[in-house]
């Protein structure tokens, strides 16, 4: 019995069908497609958002006041009656001077002089400590000088209570000199320099605040005749000046009167005001009648002008791009097949047999007037002429005259497509744009405008 063997040779060979081609085109597209969006730089969107933004001016100021200082008429140490910023009426005792310096003796041998300092006392310290503490910045280093001065009058204060508390004790006065005040007002214990200044020669320089120095009288050490002691401030008027720019005078416009913010203090002031013309610029001058105890340790101010705010859409200015028009008379526009607006533009064009004939494109009009209107000239050719159907004259579109518009590039089709835009104000690294039917809050568009290109596929 033989085994017969039949051996079958299959076809080793592959058939390319369409089927197999459209998938292997598949493949190698998205392949492709992987290895360019790879390469490329990534471009970021910015949602649009709705923003406020104020128009305040903000000026920095020094005050002007009627600053009458008191000098002492003989040698001595002072104790004085009258605390800083207290208001005190004409031939008032201020202070005395202690020719021999008994009176500060009393008090020395006093074994009781620090439990005198009561709670209160000492949180009222505290209290100064802190407020200079959470305002302190590097920027107003000089503030540290103030502080300083503050504390050490608040110091004095409470210990010219003691000694007069320990004065009346003894019974011990005779050998205190009284310095009365001859006006009524309110007192303070300071010196800087500009406590006869006036704002007729006001310069640049009275503004640097780094050269400010504000001395305290109020030290504890002995005094000489002639020094001054204490100063009065009669009057609540006074005046704040402070360097302005032409562009915030003409924001303040036909203003007589202005609203306004003193050092970001919880109340407004309205107050009128002038310009005045100093040696090297034009500064401001607001005239006050009161608010002058409020700020009486203070010379330097901020002064917020309260203005008009302005809303609109906020975007970055790195979104914003610049578009060229062409400028084309309305007489070159005419209206479709059926249709009733006037829109189109008619161009000339050559036929196969070289003859002149007419064909209608619809630009993109992004502003118009009574003359022109400004076109996108994408549609259009360099060679292309333009056609008026009503008086038959024609017009180059290599000589049309051009404009420039701003804008942004949306990409809310995943395109980058021109977004007409019209700015009403840049601060920093961003803008504020008219909310209009162009653009509307949440759009997408371009972060940075100069990464793509007008009409460029972004995803």
């Amino acid at each position: 019995m033989s085994n017969n063997k039949k051996v079958v040779k299959f076809n080793r060979d592959i058939k390319i069908n369409a089927a197999t081609c459209v998938i292997a085109a598949i493949l190698l597209y998205v392949i492709i497609c992987v290895i360019i969006s790879s390469r490329k730089e990534p471009i970021t969107i910015y949602k649009v958002n709705k923003s406020n933004i104020s128009n305040n001016i903000v000026l920095n100021g020094l005050a002007v006041r009627d600053e009458r200082l008191i000098y002492a008429s003989t040698n001595g140490y002072l104790c004085y009656y009258v605390r800083d910023e207290e208001k005190t009426s004409k031939n008032s005792t201020i202070c005395t001077i202690d020719q021999s310096g008994e009176i500060y003796n009393i008090i020395n041998d006093s074994d009781q002089y620090d439990a005198l300092f009561t709670k209160e006392n000492y949180s009222e310290i505290r209290s100064i400590i802190s407020s200079y503490k959470i305002n302190y910045s590097n920027v107003s280093y000089y503030n540290s000088y103030v502080f300083e001065n503050n504390i050490n009058n608040k110091v004095l204060d409470l210990t010219s209570e003691i000694l007069m508390q320990q004065v009346n004790e003894s019974g011990t006065v005779s050998s205190g000199n009284a310095v009365t005040t001859p006006y009524s007002g309110i007192v303070t214990y300071y010196v800087d320099g500009f406590e006869t200044y006036d704002s007729s020669t006001i310069s640049a320089a009275d503004f640097d605040q780094s050269k400010y120095n504000k001395e305290t009288l109020k030290t504890g050490d002995s005094v000489s005749a002639g020094t001054p002691i204490a100063k009065i401030i009669p009057s609540e008027e006074w005046s704040i000046v402070a360097p302005i720019t032409a562009e915030q005078i003409s924001a303040l416009g036909d203003k007589t009167k202005i609203t306004f913010y003193i050092n970001n203090s919880s109340f407004t002031a309205t107050m009128p005001f002038e310009i005045i013309n100093g040696t090297d610029g034009t500064y401001i001058k607001i005239n006050l009648n009161k608010y002058m105890s409020n700020f009486i340790s203070e010379r330097y101010f901020t002064v917020e002008i309260i203005m008009d705010e302005d809303s609109g859409l906020k975007i970055p200015v790195s979104s914003i791009v610049k578009k060229e028009l062409y400028k084309i008379p309305i007489s070159y526009f005419s209206a479709g097949s059926n249709q009733s607006s006037s829109n189109k533009i008619n161009v000339q064009i050559k036929n196969e047999e070289g003859e002149l004939t007419i064909k209608q494109v619809s630009p993109t009009i992004y502003l118009s007037d009574e003359e022109y209107c400004y076109v996108d000239p994408l549609v259009f050719e360099a060679t292309d002429v333009i056609y008026n159907l009503n008086t038959n004259e024609t017009l180059a579109v290599s000589i049309l005259d051009t404009i420039e518009i701003e804008g942004v590039y949306s990409a809310n089709r995943g395109t980058a497509e021109f977004t007409k835009i019209t700015i009403i104000k840049i601060i920093d690294e961003f803008a504020l744009i008219e909310s209009d039917e162009n653009l509307k809050i949440y759009d997408n568009i371009i972060l940075d405008a100069a990464s793509v290109k007008e009409n460029q596929t972004i995803y």
